[in-house]
């Protein structure tokens, strides 16, 4: 046996002889030595089929080493996140409006589109196939009204089983939901508390969008002037616009949401006060949307004057499509590829 074990000592290159005691090793040490080469021995002759010394966790075990190991992963509210790994196209609609309003005004309209929203979604993808596509809608849920109809904000709201049939639709096509805001005089942080927290907390594909120029101060002159709406430009500040962002970030955040994104509308120099003060959050996508219609020399000027000029963090492009009789629209509407030669390329592009 011991010469057994001096031999796989010997292969493994592990013989030792201490030389100051005349090539012997003290008995404690040679002792150690066997123990361990009579280990060794026994670890190789082992048969396989009886070896069951593996580590790596199968079936329930492994299972549940998984969900251990993703639930002590710190959250990061990048995963999922729509930006800026996906471009994002989008139907434009107001609740409860008719055919010129945008083709998601309502269900059937929107449902009726989606082949052709599908279809816009591949042409971009294809463009850029650094950005896969995320398709999406983006909804006017508050809208301005005469205040003399609407006496507490100027404004209307859709009620919450038309917000839920929306809700409902996008979850069930995979479709981002931007609940976009007209507001009249209603503050930014009322509508979000009141009407829109409880889905914007719920679901993951839930955004929110604000349309500058319907926004008026909770003042008696800006009600006054939402009053004579459209002969007066509404507008927003930054104070209101960076709540809005700070609020979201804390949504994704305490709820382990994907980082939402915020789409701004300028269409004006005016809708937008003290944009340079508008601040980013790592925890929320900010798109800065050129909003306008007509010929595209003027929308490529417009992109370029509040986008490419004042570019907060994304850029977004929205057309117009032409409805007989309704005297407004792109003329003419630009096709995926020209859109893409705008700079910097938009990563939230819209149609109405």
């Amino acid at each position: 046996m011991v010469g057994m074990v001096e031999q796989v000592v010997s292969m493994r290159g592990w013989r030792v002889k201490d030389r100051a005691l005349g090539g012997f090793m003290p008995r404690l040490s040679a002792f150690v030595l066997l123990a361990f080469a009579l280990i060794l021995v026994l670890v190789s002759c082992t048969p396989l089929s009886s070896t069951n010394t593996s580590t790596t966790p199968k079936g329930n075990a492994a299972s549940l080493a998984i969900a251990t190991w993703q639930s002590s992963k710190p959250f990061d509210p990048a995963d999922g996140a729509p930006l800026p790994t996906n471009r994002i196209v989008a139907a434009y609609g107001i609740v409860g409006g008719v055919t010129f309003n945008g083709p998601a005004s309502n269900l059937d309209l929107l449902n009726s589109y989606l082949p052709q929203l599908q279809d816009l979604g591949n042409q971009y993808a294809k463009l850029d196939p650094t950005h896969p596509v995320k398709l999406g809608i983006d909804l006017v849920v508050n809208v301005i009204q005469p205040c003399y109809a609407f006496p507490k904000f100027c404004a209307s709201w859709a009620d919450d089983a038309t917000l839920q049939a929306y809700v409902d639709f996008c979850q069930k096509h995979n479709l981002l939901l931007f609940f976009d805001l007209q507001l009249g005089v209603q503050p930014v942080v009322d509508a979000v508390n009141t009407n829109l927290m409880k889905y914007l907390t719920k679901y993951p594909f839930v955004e929110l969008a604000l349309d500058t120029e319907f926004h008026f101060p909770n003042t008696p002159q800006g009600y006054a002037m939402a009053q004579g709406y459209p002969c007066c430009l509404g507008w927003m500040d930054a104070t209101e616009i960076n709540w809005t962002i700070d609020t979201l970030a804390n949504i994704s955040l305490q709820n382990h949401l994907p980082r939402k994104v915020l789409v701004i509308h300028q269409w004006n120099y005016a809708v937008l006060t003290n944009k340079n003060k508008i601040k980013l959050n790592p925890d929320v996508s900010i798109v800065l949307q050129s909003d306008g219609f007509g010929a595209t020399s003027d929308k490529l000027f417009d992109y370029q004057a509040f986008v490419q000029k004042a570019m907060i963090q994304y850029g977004g492009y929205k057309l117009f499509f032409q409805y007989p009789g309704a005297g407004a629209g792109d003329n003419p509407l630009q096709t995926p590829a020209q859109v893409m030669q705008v700079y910097p390329q938009p990563l939230f592009i819209s149609y109405e």
